[in-house]
């Protein structure tokens, strides 16, 4: 919200650019990953009802919450990597870091 009220220029420090995507990214993506596990156990759960009656163990929810965490933490490290591997040579502080709407670094042929 503080980029958006800056006019997409980022104003807090550097460092916390990655960190404020990471957490964008990772919430929508658990966000998705959840509700698509539960639409399955759903569907489990109407079409073989008789399969599925014993008793609920809240054990493997947590680990299937816990793995969903860590796909997603996985997946979204990318922008880790895509932040502090850059070719410019600047590191974490080119341009305003956010990979949204800033600006663009053109490098000559």
């Amino acid at each position: 919200m503080a980029e958006a009220a800056a006019g997409l220029a980022w104003p807090l420090p550097p460092a916390l650019c990655p960190v404020a995507n990471f957490c964008f990214y990772a919430s929508m993506y658990v966000g998705s990953l959840l509700l698509a596990a539960l639409s399955v156990q759903r569907y489990l759960a109407a079409a073989f009802p008789m399969r599925l009656q014993g008793p609920r163990r809240p054990g493997r929810a947590l680990a299937l919450g816990a793995a969903l965490w860590l796909l997603a933490g996985a997946h979204c490290s990318v922008v880790f990597v895509a932040e502090f591997t850059r070719e410019d040579g600047v590191g974490g502080s080119a341009g305003n870091g956010s990979g949204r709407g800033g600006e663009v670094v053109v490098k000559p042929m």
